[in-house]
């Protein structure tokens, strides 16, 4: 390499210095958003439950003061195209919500808060964490779904009134499963709280197996050993559902890198070992796989065959909206209105907390659609990106896509669980996949 070329690369690496250096406190606070998604059920079932209403947006301020200091610093997505139509979407429905549906204040701002708040972060995720970053909150994952799991075995060992599992402000209990088990939430107030982690947690596993020097083995094989017992505990088809979901990104593998697809003989090989050793050395996993197969034979009783099951669920989401819309005005019922909180904002008795349906419920199914085209739109581009990194050998981000795309598209966003979980992991797939490994 000529001089030139040496000074030009070193000027290069300073400036990538400065900018991380720029972003470090963003960095510090997305942390604390993380943390503060991962145990806010934790606060409103066990250690602050008369706070509960409030904690449902505990991460609020930390967003904005965020958004804050990205403004401050010039890289707030304001001109982004994503950001620009669903700002445009949410004003529009605002003033419906006012004018025509009268809903209430509080509820119509919950409402543009569950819509709009949250999905900044992503873009800014995506400007600010470098690859490296990303590979830390992998570790964050497996680390600390060793005491997860802790906590999901003691819920499944526990009575249903037990503290442990106890429903988000301090009464009550979680739903129950087969066997006369609950179903494990761990630090979360719901399920789904424990669905999501997981899900990120194999994508993280999935790529400690492909890249030997990404995580220590003990991290990656006590991480792998903590999530296959958590879902056999967890009493919920939907932690094997979701987590499948990102196995299955090794299609695009298989498609576009076939050569390298091989690669995965080794790491199946090794998760078959850690497997192995659960079932033949600790009881509990398998007295979990038991109740797990229990519950799949009650559901396909029920529901049919798993895989039929599968996509049905989805299919009633799909059509969801056409259904519902036979039921509200053609402006909806205002925005917030088809959310618990929001609901409960406006005096009202709690929504109907669907995922597809919601905003055809609260702005008809004209304008409604345009948020359901929004979450299409952003999902599609953020997996062709991902693709193109597969295409140039580069896979965390299409497994982290393999978790963090179902809860964009699908998910139940006025839950605000669902909502972290939707605009972080797309922040951390878009960091993944817009930054090269160094």
């Amino acid at each position: 390499m000529s001089v030139q070329g040496n000074l030009v690369s070193k000027k290069k690496l300073t400036l990538i210095s400065s900018a991380q250096d720029e972003y470090r406190i963003i960095k510090k606070l997305l942390w604390v958003y993380f943390i503060l998604l991962l145990f806010e059920g934790a606060l409103r079932k066990w250690f602050l439950p008369g706070l509960s209403q409030g904690l449902l947006i505990v991460r609020d301020p930390v967003a904005l003061l965020i958004y804050y200091i990205a403004y401050s610093r010039e890289i707030f997505p304001s001109q982004n195209k994503y950001i620009i139509r669903l700002f445009q979407w949410v004003t529009l429905a605002v003033g419906l919500s006012i004018v025509i549906n009268q809903a209430h204040p509080a509820t119509i701002a919950y409402g543009a808060r569950t819509n709009c708040l949250h999905f900044p972060l992503v873009f800014i995720m995506g400007r600010v964490l470098s690859h490296k970053d990303v590979v830390n909150f992998g570790k964050a994952f497996l680390i600390l779904a060793l005491p997860m799991t802790w906590v999901v075995a003691q819920q499944f060992q526990s009575d249903r009134f037990d503290i442990m599992n106890v429903a988000a402000g301090g009464s009550g209990h979680q739903l129950m499963t087969s066997g006369d088990k609950v179903r494990a939430s761990g630090t979360f107030s719901f399920i789904s709280g424990i669905v999501f982690y997981y899900c990120f947690a194999v994508a993280f596993i999935i790529h400690g197996f492909l890249n030997k020097n990404a995580f220590s083995k003990l991290v990656l094989y006590s991480g792998t050993g903590a999530t296959f017992l958590a879902m056999v505990t967890a009493g919920s088809r939907s932690v094997i559902a979701e987590s499948l979901q990102v196995v299955a990104c090794f299609g695009f593998l298989a498609y576009f890198r076939p050569k390298e697809f091989g690669r995965i003989g080794a790491s199946v090989f090794g998760i078959s070992i850690i497997v192995f050793l659960l079932y033949s050395q600790i009881e509990l996993f398998k007295e979990g796989l038991g109740f797990l197969s229990l519950r799949f034979e009650e559901a396909s009783n029920v529901e049919g065959n798993p895989i039929g099951a599968y996509f049905n669920r989805y299919w009633e989401i799909i059509v969801s909206p056409y259904y519902y819309n036979m039921w509200t005005g053609f402006f909806g019922n205002g925005l917030g209105t088809a959310t618990r909180a929001g609901s409960a904002l406006g005096g009202g008795f709690g929504g109907a907390e669907l995922s597809w349906s919601r905003p055809v419920m609260e702005n008809g199914l004209m304008i409604g659609v345009l948020f359901l085209m929004w979450r299409l739109w952003i999902t599609k581009d953020l997996m062709m990106i991902c693709i193109r990194r597969v295409k140039e050998g580069e896979y965390l981000p299409i497994f982290i896509f393999g978790a963090a795309g179902p809860i964009l598209l699908f998910g139940l966003l006025g839950q605000p669980t669902n909502l972290g979980f939707a605009a972080f992991g797309a922040g951390l797939c878009l960091a993944a996949a817009k930054n090269q490994r160094v």
